[in-house]
C-alpha cells in the first residue's frame, strides 16, 4: 500500500499573526468608524432637515401665515402681500405721478418722506380693507351670493378691451382734435395687453384674479346691501333764517312771533346764500342731512320742534332761526339722500361691523410680512 505523502502545513493567516492586543486595537478603530459613519449620517440628516423646512417655511407656511383673523378666518400673508403690490402701482403711476408738479418744489428729503407716509398708510388701509372684504365675504356667503370663474373672466375681458381700445385711440391721436373712430381691438391684443400690465404690476395671474373676484363680490354685497335701504323715514319741512350777530337773530325771532312773515324777515335779514331767495325754505329734509351745511347742533334742534314752532339755536359759530312747517315720521326720503346711503351702503354696513362687540378681529401683520417694493426706485427714494 502507498504511503500518503505528508500534508503542507498551512501558512498562518494574518489574523493569527496578529496579536491580542492588535485585534483589540482594530475593533475599537472599526467601532469608532461606525460611530463617525453614524454622525456624518445623522449630520446631513439634520442639515436636509433644516433645509427642507426653509423651504416649506419659505414657500408653505409664510405664504399662508395669518396676517389677521376675522371671526375666526384666517387671511393670508400671500394675499395681503399680492394686494399691497397691486396698490402700490396703483399709487406710484396714478398718485404720485400727478403730484409731479407740487413735488418740483420739494428738496429729495421732503419728497421721499412723503412717499414713504404714504406708503405706510397704504400698508394700513391694504389690510383694513382685507379684513372689510372677509366680513362682507361671510355677509355674501349669508345672503348666497357667489362670484363664478366666467364672472371673473367677464370682467377681465371688458376691462383690459376697454383700456386697449382706449390705448388704440390715444395713439391715433396726433394732436389734432379730430374725431377718432376706433377698430375693433383683436383678442390677441387684449391677451398681450394682460400679460404686460400683470408683468408691470408684479403679480401672478391667481393673484390678479383673487383680487378681481374679490373686487366683483364686494360690488354684489354693495348692490344687496342698496336694495335693502329704506325710502322711507322722518322727514320735515323747514324754514331757516341764518346770521352771525346774536342780537339781529333775537330781533328777527321777535319780529315773527308777532305775526310777521317767516318768508319775508327771512330775505331781509338771513345770510344764507343757498335759502335766502326763497324765504328761508329749505325743503324736506331728513337727520343727518344737515350737519354738512350748518352743524350738529342744528341738526339736533331742528327735530325736536313740533310742526309750526319757531325757535334759536346757535350753530358753527352763526345763529339761526328756524320753523317746521310739516313733519313725517314716515315720509318719502329726499332722491339725493337716498342716492348717498345707497352709495355708501356697504361703507357704513362695514364701519358699524367693525366695531361691532360679536365681530372678532386680530390684526397679526408683522414687519417682515409687508412685501419688498419693486417700484421703490421710480422717485429715486
Amino acid at each position: 500500500m502507498a504511503k500518503r505523502p505528508p500534508r503542507r502545513k498551512k501558512a498562518p493567516s494574518e489574523a493569527a499573526k496578529k496579536t491580542k492586543k492588535q485585534i483589540a486595537m482594530g475593533r475599537k478603530e472599526a467601532r469608532q468608524n461606525r460611530i463617525v459613519l453614524i454622525l456624518v449620517v445623522a449630520l446631513i440628516a439634520v442639515i436636509v432637515l433644516i433645509a427642507a423646512v426653509g423651504i416649506i417655511s419659505e414657500l408653505i407656511v409664510k405664504p399662508n401665515s395669518p396676517v389677521a383673523m376675522v371671526n375666526g378666518v384666517e387671511i393670508r400673508v400671500s394675499d395681503y402681500q399680492d394686494l399691497v403690490t397691486y396698490n402700490r402701482y396703483n399709487y406710484y403711476y396714478y398718485y404720485i405721478a400727478s403730484l409731479q408738479d407740487a413735488f418740483a418744489d420739494l428738496d429729495e428729503d421732503s419728497r421721499c418722506k412723503l412717499i414713504a407716509d404714504g406708503l405706510a398708510q397704504l400698508n394700513e388701509d391694504s389690510l383694513d380693507r382685507l379684513i372689510g372684504a372677509e366680513l362682507a365675504r361671510q355677509k355674501a356667503e349669508e345672503l348666497q351670493i357667489t362670484v363664478t370663474e366666467q364672472e371673473v373672466d367677464q370682467a377681465i375681458e371688458t376691462d383690459f378691451r376697454s383700456l386697449a381700445l382706449e390705448l388704440q385711440v390715444q395713439e391715433a391721436i396726433t394732436g389734432t382734435e379730430e374725431l377718432v373712430t376706433p377698430t375693433p381691438v383683436a383678442q390677441e391684443q387684449v391677451e398681450q395687453l394682460y400679460d404686460s400690465v400683470l408683468t408691470a404690476r408684479h403679480l401672478s395671474e391667481d393673484a390678479f384674479r383673487t383680487i378681481v373676484r374679490r373686487d366683483l363680490m364686494l360690488s354684489k354685497v354693495q348692490d344687496a346691501l342698496a336694495a335693502e335701504i329704506p325710502t322711507t323715514g322722518l322727514i320735515v319741512d323747514l324754514q331757516l333764517i341764518e346770521t352771525e350777530v346774536r342780537e339781529e337773530a333775537i330781533v328777527a325771532k321777535a319780529r315773527i312771533d308777532s305775526g310777521e312773515d317767516f318768508a319775508i324777515v327771512a330775505q331781509e335779514v338771513s345770510t344764507d346764500t343757498l335759502t335766502v331767495d326763497a324765504g328761508g325754505a329749505v325743503g324736506w329734509v331728513t337727520p343727518a342731512q344737515l350737519t354738512a351745511s350748518y352743524g350738529a347742533e342744528l341738526e339736533d334742534y331742528v327735530f325736536t320742534l313740533e310742526v309750526g314752532e319757531v325757535g334759536a339755536v346757535e350753530s358753527n359759530g352763526m345763529y339761526y332761526i328756524v320753523r317746521v312747517v310739516d313733519r313725517d315720521e314716515n315720509g318719502p326720503l329726499p332722491d339725493e339722500v337716498l342716492l348717498q346711503r345707497r352709495r355708501s351702503a356697504l361703507d357704513d354696513w362695514l364701519e358699524e361691523r367693525m366695531t361691532s362687540p360679536d365681530v372678532q378681529i386680530e390684526r397679526l401683520l408683522q414687519p417682515e410680512q409687508i412685501p419688498d417694493d419693486p417700484f421703490a426706485s421710480l422717485f429715486g427714494c
